[in-house]
């Protein structure tokens, strides 16, 4: 009983809950360490114990060996005897529960190892039959997203979840990394590609731009490069009018021609990007719309899209570009969150805030919120599912028995200690209390 490891006691502050015990899912290596972990408090009661027994043995061969010394020796022989026998029997049962006494193959001794099989299914089907189920999950006794919110909120248990969620970064980026993932990834990327319907697609984007007014950034980007299109070919534009000219028109008079057209252009390009209601504007806005309506419903547009998508597709450019772009992704999101100021780090740190903030300061929106989990949790674990018992069992089932042991001692060894205390003092209460009844029966 000297291996057992911290006391009983159930801490349920919020680093409690944060360094909990999460039984379920400790690595193989942690098992074989568990029986290993020892609590001090919990050893010296130990010690107390079976020192107490210990020095019950020595009293009770001390007493006999000069019981002839007066009655008080008999008083002290008769406590220190039925001590010594409850002593022994509270110990005896206390070791049984978890290991043969003194290694003899002692009947129903070793109990836990022994039905450690039967307990992890009854303690599965316990912690489903009476905590998860629709009837407890559906009700309102507890108020599940507003006490994550509420824990979330204290800023030293945001940066321990940020900072674990840090550290396992770097492991998915690392698992990304490997030959079938990527192979995987591309085969989404391709076929996500092969079930878009690009004409839809692109006239989707077009309307949601134009529904949030951003066409008309796109605007003043197509006339600005319209303008600055014309000022830089200004030569070849005047070049091909004078090739166009009838030979009997003057050089000069076709030059006095194209300076004014170019003036006029310059200013209709000008006068379009300053005034959002310019006629020549809203015909370029009406070319748009009509490239949507086109790109909606035109049978011709669409097979232009499929076959682009078909020539894209069967491109070996199109598929080391998915590549590049995705270990650019995957090398940028590691290299960021190794830096010290690490912009994926502020930008998690900044949505749990908001999200905390949000949730903590809505009663409404926890109620729905609290609703949708109760439903998920219900489906997940309803009154048909046996996942929650089952991954109990297994998991009991998996550990070896000198680990289920320790974990075991460490929920409940200090108490152990106490019962063999206990038992060693009330046997030897009980000792002194048969003794007088003896000696007055026999007066």
């Amino acid at each position: 009983m000297g291996q057992a490891a911290p006391s009983n006691q159930c801490d349920t502050s919020d680093d409690a809950i944060t360094e909990g015990r999460v039984v379920a899912i400790r690595s193989s290596a942690d098992n074989e360490r568990a029986p290993h972990v020892t609590s001090s408090r919990i050893s010296r009661m130990w010690w107390v114990a079976t020192l107490l027994l210990v020095a019950m043995a020595a009293t009770f061969c001390l007493s006999c060996r000069f019981l002839d010394q007066g009655e008080w020796v008999r008083v002290v022989r008769a406590f220190s005897e039925a001590a010594l026998v409850g002593a022994l029997a509270d110990w005896f049962a206390v070791t049984a529960l978890f290991r043969r006494p003194l290694g003899l193959p002692i009947p129903h001794t070793g109990i836990i190892p022994n039905n450690k099989v039967r307990i992890g299914k009854s303690l599965g089907l316990f912690v489903q039959r009476n905590f998860l189920t629709a009837e407890v999950l559906e009700g309102q006794v507890v108020n599940i997203s507003g006490t994550i919110a509420r824990f979330l909120r204290n800023a030293a248990n945001r940066e321990r979840i940020v900072a674990k969620v840090r550290a396992l970064i770097p492991q998915g980026v690392q698992v990304l990394h490997d030959d079938d993932i990527k192979v995987f990834l591309n085969s989404q990327v391709e076929e996500l590609v092969r079930k878009t319907d690009l004409a839809r697609a692109s006239a989707k984007v077009l309307r949601a731009l134009t529904s949030n007014q951003m066409h008309e950034v796109l605007l003043d980007e197509v006339l600005q490069q319209l303008q600055e299109f014309f000022r830089s070919h200004r030569l070849w534009f005047r070049e091909q009018l004078r090739q166009a000219s009838p030979w009997f028109v003057p050089e000069f008079v076709d030059r006095k021609i194209f300076d004014a057209i170019a003036a006029k252009t310059e200013q209709t390009f000008g006068d379009a990007l300053a005034n959002k209601q310019h006629e020549f504007r809203k015909r370029l806005l009406e070319s748009l719309y009509n490239v949507i309506i086109k790109l909606e419903s035109s049978p011709d547009l669409r097979a232009r899209g499929e076959e682009l998508k078909r020539v894209v597709l069967a491109s070996e450019g199109f598929r080391a570009y998915v590549g590049s772009l995705r270990d650019d992704l995957l090398s940028a999101i590691d290299a960021d969150v190794s830096k010290r100021d690490s912009l994926i780090v502020q930008a998690l740190q900044r949505a749990l805030q908001n999200v905390v903030d949000t949730v903590a300061d809505s009663p409404r929106l926890q109620h729905k919120l609290n609703r949708i989990i109760r439903g998920m949790l219900s489906t997940l674990v309803g009154k048909e599912s046996t996942y929650v018992a089952d991954l109990i069992a297994k998991t009991i089932e998996s550990w070896d028995s000198k680990t289920l042991v320790a974990k075991l001692e460490e929920q409940v060894g200090d108490d152990l200690q106490y019962i063999r205390v206990n038992g060693t003092i009330v046997g030897g209460l009980v000792g002194l209390a048969l003794y007088g009844a003896s000696a007055y029966l026999l007066r």
